[in-house]
């Protein structure tokens, strides 16, 4: 993402901010190997809770599968969780400068919508213990470890869930916005931020689906009664959902504001004849301005975007048709 800073954005104080944010996301990467083998070795040797099923027989080479792919989630969720923190500090070098209000309002409202996407993400989840749709146990503190793995990819997703709604804020907040180039070049950057977030949130989400499915193929090679196959597909077809509506969200804000531009850029006149020349002036404006802002989206951008929301049911497909 372009960390280049708006006119009269930041000042010394928020540089100070972003170099800290920048350390930690180098921090966060560089420990994305050793959390992996942490996770390895969690999985593999370290005993919590309750003992495998005494019924499970065979299996270990499917659940060796389910460790690896694990461990690699956890290194993989950790580099993208550093990116996340990066791209939230050159974010934040976009946002105009509110007074104290305004801010106190969007980490309230931050708040609020982080809170709402991982109570959605983990209703289907209550629901299913509830209604006692869990795997047999086929390995030592499998509920608490599976529990742990969930928390990892709740955690990797946070910077990207705050990224989004910091894209939808600013596009709605009309402090700082105008019909300059500068109001064209800062919705291209949020654009490019709105994908970019959605896909790693998609990719990371994706895996975690993946992972159930190679869980739960696992626990039905050792002969235990396993959750259904049709869980793993409701599950990644819920959480598309979620990720759907997160990218609505932000694009409809997004669509708005540009058109908010084009709108103050180029009034269309009445079409009269003695303004025949006017409006065709402000036609051609209007179009123009209208590709640079990506109004109606580009066929190519648009498939980015619908590939990065259907990530997860792709993920719980997968799952099923390659027997994970």
């Amino acid at each position: 993402m372009d960390s280049s800073t708006p006119e009269g954005r930041p000042d010394v104080t928020e540089h100070e901010v972003q170099r800290r944010s920048r350390d930690l996301a180098r921090l966060v990467t560089l420990a994305a190997p050793l959390l992996g083998l942490g996770a390895f070795a969690l999985l593999k040797w370290v005993e919590l809770g309750g003992e495998r099923d005494t019924n499970a027989r065979g299996g270990e080479d499917e659940l060796g599968v389910w460790e690896l792919l694990i461990a690699a989630g956890v290194f993989f969720w950790t580099i993208l969780a550093g990116a996340g923190l990066k791209a939230l500090a050159e974010l934040n070098a976009w946002v105009p400068a509110t007074s104290p209000a305004s801010r106190q309002r969007w980490r309230t409202e931050t708040v609020s919508f982080v809170c709402f996407v991982y109570g959605a993400i983990a209703l289907l989840l209550v629901l299913g213990a509830l209604a006692e749709l869990t795997n047999s146990r086929v390995l030592p503190g499998q509920e608490l470890k599976n529990g742990l793995l969930h928390v990892a990819a709740g955690v990797a997703i946070l910077p990207f869930l705050v990224a989004l709604k910091r894209i939808q804020l600013c596009a709605a907040e009309d402090t700082g916005w105008s019909t300059t180039a500068k109001g064209v070049e800062r919705i291209r950057y949020l654009r490019r931020c709105l994908r970019t977030a959605t896909a790693s949130l998609g990719a990371v989400i994706a895996l975690a689906v993946i992972s159930t499915g190679a869980l739960r193929h696992a626990v039905e090679a050792a002969g235990l009664d396993a959750l259904p196959d049709t869980y793993v597909l409701v599950y990644g077809a819920w959480l598309t959902g979620v990720l759907a509506a997160i990218y609505l969200h932000v694009f409809a804000a997004l669509e708005t504001r540009a058109r908010w531009i084009v709108e103050r850029a180029a009034p269309l006149p009445d079409p009269e004849v003695s303004a025949a020349e006017a409006f065709a002036a402000s036609t051609g404006l209007r179009g123009e301005l209208s590709r640079e802002l990506e109004l109606g989206g580009d066929p190519r951008k648009n498939l980015e975007g619908l590939v990065a929301v259907l990530s997860p049911l792709g993920g719980a497909l997968l799952s099923r048709l390659g027997g994970l």
